[in-house]
């Protein structure tokens, strides 16, 4: 049933041990939500969700675009009055893909009236698997999709393949894309963020001004306003619940608190076999310095471990009895995959927005998933 069918004062006494709800006394009532063309609101796993859908052609898995901190997938398709070229959900249905952006509740008066502080990476990959595995199964789609989890989108990849596989359903390849890893402490000016009152992260201040300086960059780049600020800020962006957050806080008391241990838990850190299939896409904007900087080693590590334990420590007592020839190749080819399954964009952290920009990752999608396929193949032939 869609949250848009149900009586919203039930739904937030229903989720009152976990939900904030505003207005406050003496507001009027939240006025229907405004949605884009397409886009749907829907429950899943006991909190409301933002979904746009686009069926593709015949045999094309689904896309699946998993968002960031703060932000609305609408980032991915745009708004009505903008050209669809410029965002990335245009292209990737030009390539034949079917594809699914969602959003998960945060503080955009204009969609969701209800916050939920205290929403977790494991909600979140509930939430996104159960409507997965519900466009998949309503449309007769193949159950082994593709992912793009943009900027704190990347720390889902661990809980939400165990999440789908739950539902008989799998990630043929995540990719982040300017994505958060699962290790702790990599994005510790995250840590300065301060709840708002519904309990909220807001995202005043530094992170929003940082967010309007990567758009104005991508609007340079692209030589016209592709999105403008006051759209950008206003529909699609809102406080976030701090445990999606790649800082290890947690809502507590009403205030955040560092649980670096649960943090690891709930994103999988260390389990390595249980990661899909990874691919990296990054930039080297000094806008964004840290992803710049960082991703192709932090990813790289998850890339090869991945790798390996899924083609090769199976295999771990066959390994003595390679020939030294074969041995070598095979270090050689681990060595160089997670360099062949990472590309660096033009742009910064939303170096897909903008038509180039858009087309461009469309493009290395499909150079990195053809990467992928070839490097298991090779992988498993070196390995036996």
């Amino acid at each position: 049933m869609g949250i848009s069918d149900l009586n919203r004062r039930q739904f937030a006494a229903l989720t009152a041990a976990t939900a904030a709800t505003w207005p406050s006394a003496g507001e009027a009532e939240p006025a229907t939500p405004v949605l884009y063309p397409g886009e749907a609101l829907t429950e899943a796993s006991g909190h409301p969700a933002l979904v746009r859908f686009e069926p593709g052609r015949p045999g094309f898995p689904l896309v699946v675009f998993i968002t960031g901190g703060g932000v609305l997938g609408r980032i991915a398709y745009g708004p009505p009055a903008g050209r669809a070229a410029d965002f990335l959900c245009h292209w990737l249905h030009e390539e034949g893909f079917a594809t699914l952006a969602l959003s998960y509740p945060i503080d955009t008066r204009g969609v969701f009236d209800v916050a939920f502080p205290r929403f977790s990476i494991l909600d979140w990959a509930e939430q996104s698997a159960e409507i997965i595995a519900r466009h998949v199964n309503g449309n007769g789609l193949a159950g082994n999709v593709i992912v793009l989890g943009w900027s704190m989108g990347g720390r889902i990849a661990e809980p939400l393949q165990a999440a789908l596989r739950r539902r008989e359903k799998s990630i043929e390849l995540f990719v982040p894309m300017a994505g958060a890893t699962a290790l702790p402490n990599i994005l510790p000016g995250l840590k300065g963020l301060q709840p708002s009152p519904s309990g909220l992260a807001s995202i005043r201040g530094a992170y929003l001004d940082w967010l309007l300086l990567c758009l104005a960059d991508q609007n340079r780049i692209a030589g016209r306003v592709v999105l403008d600020a006051e759209t950008f800020t206003t529909e699609m962006t809102g406080d976030f619940p701090i445990g999606l957050a790649a800082s290890a806080m947690r809502f507590r008391n009403g205030t955040f608190v560092s649980d670096a241990a649960a943090d690891a838990r709930e994103v999988g850190a260390s389990q390595y076999d249980a990661f899909p299939p990874l691919a990296l896409m990054t930039h080297a904007s000094p806008i964004d310095a840290r992803h710049a900087l960082t991703d192709r080693a932090t990813w790289g590590m998850f890339i090869t471990q991945q790798l390996c334990e899924t083609h090769i420590f199976p295999r771990a007592s066959n390994l003595s009895a390679l020939e030294p020839e074969k041995w070598a190749l095979l270090v050689q080819h681990v060595r160089d995959a997670a360099v062949r399954l990472s590309v660096t964009l033009p742009g910064n952290h939303m170096f897909f927005v903008g038509e180039n920009g858009a087309r461009r990752t469309v493009q290395a999608l499909k150079q990195l998933r053809q990467t992928a396929a070839e490097i298991a193949r090779e992988t498993a032939r070196l390995a036996t």
